[in-house]
C-alpha cells in the first residue's frame, strides 16, 4: 500500500471516529424540531381538472424550469416558467381512442429524454388500467389458470415539438399484464438515475407491480419488480436483458427481477450500487423498509437482517425517498417521510441502520412552513433528477420546493432545553477544533492527488478538420472515432488558453480578430511559457475553447504536462502549430474582413555553393520543412501565402556562380512544392487551386 494512500485511510478512519463522538454527545440532548421552508415553483388553479386530481410531478431532463404534471385520468399538463398550462398536452383516453380507460398508474421520461442523437429522445411511459382485452398477448401466471378481468398496460410514446406545440408522433404498446383487480395495476415506472449511459444497464426499465393476495404464490402476483428493454427488437416490442437472474428458472417469467412476497408501496435507488433497491412494504400494523438486492425471492419470509427501519404507522400511506440531492446538509442520507401532526404537516428525516435499533438513531421532524395553514392541506413528496425535493399540494394546487429557511426562528420552549456544563461545552468545542484540523488536511491531501489530473479526463482531446465537409470533429480521450461534430459556421467563438490564461480571442467582435502581429504576441506568450523549467511537479496545459450559436462550450485539452511526465499525445510545438492554423482558420469564417492575410515566419535558408557532386545528390526527401522553436532567437523573413507571390518572389534571388544558381533554382523547386503540399493539407488550397499552382511553379522553371 502506498504510504499516501494509507495516510488518508488512517486520516478518514479517525475522522469517522471524532464525528461518531460528536453525534452521540448531539444525541444525548433534547430532540429540537427543525424547519424547512416552503418556496412556490407554480400555482396550478390554471388548470381546469374538471373533478379530476393530480397524480405525480415529473421535471423535465436538461430543463430546470420544465415540469410535467400528470392527473389521474391521464392528463398531462405542462409548468414552465412558473406556469401551468391551461390546457392538456396529451390525454390518454383520447391518444389510445379508449374511454374505458380507467386509471392511469404511472409514468416516467425515458432517461435519453434530451439527447437529440439518442434512440429516447422526447421519449416517455405511462402505465393505466382497462378493461381486459383476451385476445392480446400478455403476461399471465405460469402455473394458474385466471379470468382476468383487467389489463395493466405499459405504453411508450414519443412527442414533437413539447416546448411549443406538443404532439403525440409515435406511440407503441410495450407490456400487458393481466390482473384481477382495478387496485393491482403497475404502481411504479423507474430508470437507474445513477447508471451512466456507457453501463450496460443503462436505459433499462424497472416496473413495479402491486400483489395479489389469491396468487400470492406466483412470482409474478407477489409483489414483483420486473426489468427490461423498452425498445423495439424485431418482431419483440421489448427485449429481457440476458443478466437477469430468473431467466433460467422455469416457473418464474424471465422479465422478473426481485419477489418481495409483501404489498410494494414504492422502491428506491442505492446510489453505490446498480443492483440492490430500498423497498418500502406496507403492512396490516406497519411499513418496513427493506434493502433488497437483484435477484432475491421472499415469498417464504423476509430476512431479518435485509429489514432497515420501522416506519411510523400513520392512517394515510405516504412514499418514502430516500434523499440524494446536496442543498440540504441537514438531509444527507436520510429517508424522508411525510407526516400529519395537529394540522401541521412535518418531514421525517430517519436514519437508515445495519439493524433496526430506533432506540438509539432518534428520527429528527423538520416542520414545514410558509405555506397556507387555514385550510386542510393535503401533500404528496416527489424528487428532481437532482435528488432535490418537491412537494405537491394538491388541495390548493400548488406546486413547492423545499429549502432552507432564509430566517432561523427558534420555536423550542424554554422548558424543553437541558442545561449544558461547561465541562461538555469545553468538551465539544475540543472535538470541533479536531474534527477541523482533521477534515482541513484531508481535503487538502485528496486535492493535491485527485485535482492534478481529474480535470481533463472531462473535456475533449483533440479535433481534426474536414474541409469538404465545413466541420469539426471532436474526440474523447483515446478514442479513434469522433463523438461530436460541429459545423464551422455555427461556432461564434474560440479561444485559446495557457494554463487557464486566455491568450487569443477570436469571434465577430471588432476588436476580436486575427492577424500577424496577434500571433506574434501567441507566439511569445508560449515561448515565454516554454522557457521556464518544469520541476516540482508543475503544470503546463494548453487549451482551446469553442463557443457555439447556442451558447455551449466545448473545451478541448490539447496539452498537458506535470513534471516531466506529458499526458497528452501531442508534442507541445504541435499543439501551438494547431492552435494557431485553427485561429486563421475561424477568424477567416466569423471575420473575414477584418482578419489580414497570413504570413508564416520562417529562418532563411543560407546560400551555399554546392559542387556538382553534391548537387547530383540533392533529393526531395532530403529538404523538409522546418519546425521552429517558440523559444528560439531568430532573424525571420516575411512569406507572402497568396499563390502568385509564392511563386513569383522565388525567382528574384541574384546569384554569384553557375553552379550555386543551379543548386538554389532546385532548392527553391523543392521548397515551392513543399508549401504548396503543406497548404494544401491545412485546407488554403482547394484540388482546383493547388493543380494551377504546381502547373505555374513548373511553366516558371520550364521557361528558366
Amino acid at each position: 500500500m502506498q504510504k499516501g494512500s494509507g495516510f488518508k485511510q488512517g486520516t478518514l478512519g479517525f475522522l469517522f471516529i471524532i464525528l461518531a463522538i460528536v453525534n452521540l454527545t448531539a444525541n444525548a440532548e433534547v430532540q429540537t424540531i427543525n424547519e424547512l421552508e416552503l418556496s412556490t415553483i407554480a400555482n396550478l388553479d390554471k388548470a381546469a381538472l374538471n373533478n379530476d386530481q393530480w397524480q405525480t410531478v415529473l421535471p423535465v431532463l436538461g430543463d430546470e424550469d420544465h415540469y410535467f404534471i400528470a392527473t389521474q385520468a391521464g392528463k398531462i399538463y405542462q409548468i414552465h416558467n412558473n406556469q401551468v398550462s391551461s390546457s392538456a398536452f396529451f390525454d390518454l383516453k383520447l391518444a389510445l381512442k379508449n374511454p374505458n380507460i380507467v386509471a392511469l398508474t404511472a409514468i416516467t421520461l425515458d432517461p435519453n429524454f434530451h439527447y437529440r442523437d439518442r434512440d429516447g429522445y422526447h421519449t416517455f411511459y405511462t402505465a393505466h388500467t382497462e378493461a381486459s382485452k383476451p385476445s392480446t398477448a400478455k403476461l399471465a401466471p405460469i402455473n394458474t389458470e385466471i379470468n382476468s378481468l383487467f389489463d395493466t398496460v405499459l405504453v411508450r410514446w414519443k412527442v414533437d415539438n413539447f416546448r411549443t406545440n406538443p404532439l403525440v408522433n409515435q406511440q407503441y404498446e410495450v407490456m400487458r399484464i393481466a390482473i384481477m383487480e382495478v387496485d393491482e395495476p403497475i404502481q411504479q415506472l423507474s430508470f437507474n438515475p445513477y447508471i451512466e449511459p456507457w453501463h450496460d444497464d443503462f436505459g433499462l426499465l424497472f416496473i413495479a407491480l402491486a400483489r395479489n393476495e389469491a396468487l400470492k404464490n406466483e412470482a409474478l402476483y407477489a409483489g414483483s419488480i420486473l426489468r427490461i428493454k423498452p425498445e423495439k427488437y424485431g418482431l419483440q416490442k421489448y427485449t429481457v436483458p440476458t443478466n437477469n437472474p430468473f431467466s433460467k428458472t422455469a416457473d418464474i417469467q424471465n422479465e422478473i427481477i426481485f419477489i418481495a412476497g409483501q404489498k410494494t408501496e414504492h422502491f428506491d435507488w442505492i446510489k453505490q450500487s446498480a443492483y440492490r433497491l430500498l423497498v418500502q412494504f406496507n403492512q396490516p400494523d406497519s411499513s418496513l423498509l427493506i434493502e433488497a438486492k437483484i435477484g432475491e425471492d421472499w415469498r417464504e419470509a423476509i430476512p431479518q437482517e435485509k429489514i432497515k427501519k420501522h416506519l411510523p404507522i400513520l392512517d394515510t400511506k405516504h412514499k418514502t425517498l430516500l434523499y440524494q440531492g446536496r442543498d440540504l446538509k441537514k438531509l444527507w442520507g436520510k429517508v424522508l417521510h411525510l407526516q400529519e401532526k395537529e394540522n401541521d404537516w412535518q418531514l421525517q428525516a430517519l436514519t437508515i441502520n445495519s439493524t433496526d435499533d430506533a432506540g438509539n438513531t432518534p428520527n429528527i421532524s423538520h416542520k414545514l412552513i410558509n405555506y397556507n395553514t387555514n385550510k386542510q392541506s393535503k401533500f404528496s413528496l416527489h424528487q428532481k433528477h437532482n435528488g432535490e425535493l418537491l412537494l405537491l399540494e394538491h388541495s390548493q394546487q400548488r406546486l413547492y420546493s423545499i429549502k432552507k429557511p432564509t430566517a432561523v426562528v427558534n420555536n423550542v420552549d424554554e422548558k424543553q432545553d437541558l442545561p449544558s456544563s461547561s465541562n461538555s461545552q469545553s468538551i465539544l468545542l475540543i472535538l470541533f477544533c479536531f474534527v477541523f484540523i482533521l477534515t482541513g488536511t484531508y481535503w487538502y491531501v485528496r486535492s493535491t492527488n485527485t485535482k492534478k489530473q481529474g480535470f481533463f479526463q472531462q473535456q475533449w482531446a483533440n479535433f481534426e478538420i474536414d474541409m469538404e465537409t465545413k466541420s469539426i470533429s471532436l474526440y474523447k480521450r483515446h478514442n479513434k472515432s469522433p463523438e461530436k461534430n460541429l459545423t464551422i459556421s455555427s461556432l461564434v467563438f474560440s479561444e485559446i488558453l495557457l494554463n487557464d490564461e486566455v491568450i487569443s480571442t477570436i469571434s465577430a467582435d471588432t476588436t476580436q480578430a486575427f492577424s500577424n502581429e496577434l500571433e506574434s504576441l501567441v507566439l511569445a506568450a508560449f515561448g515565454s511559457e516554454h522557457r521556464i523549467k518544469m520541476i516540482n511537479d508543475k503544470h503546463r496545459k494548453i487549451q482551446l475553447c469553442l463557443t457555439d450559436d447556442q451558447k455551449q462550450h466545448y473545451m478541448i485539452c490539447l496539452y498537458y504536462r506535470v513534471g516531466n511526465i506529458r499526458h497528452t499525445k501531442l508534442k507541445y510545438q504541435q499543439v501551438i502549430d494547431k492552435a494557431i492554423d485553427w485561429q486563421w482558420l475561424l477568424a477567416q469564417h466569423i471575420n473575414p474582413t477584418l482578419t489580414t492575410k497570413r504570413k508564416i515566419k520562417v529562418k532563411p535558408i543560407p546560400e551555399k555553393v554546392v559542387s556538382p557532386s553534391e548537387h547530383k545528390s540533392v533529393s526531395v526527401k532530403a529538404i523538409e520543412r522546418e519546425v521552429f522553436e517558440d523559444n528560439s532567437t531568430e532573424a525571420t523573413q516575411d512569406i507572402d501565402l497568396s499563390i502568385d507571390s509564392l511563386i513569383d518572389s522565388t525567382h528574384d534571388a541574384p546569384s554569384t556562380t553557375k553552379s550555386s544558381i543551379d543548386a538554389t533554382e532546385e532548392n527553391t523547386l523543392v521548397a515551392d512544392l513543399d508549401k504548396l503540399v503543406m497548404m494544401k493539407k491545412q485546407g488554403y488550397l482547394s484540388e482546383t487551386e493547388f493543380n494551377a499552382a504546381k502547373a505555374k511553379v513548373l511553366k516558371h522553371v520550364a521557361n528558366d
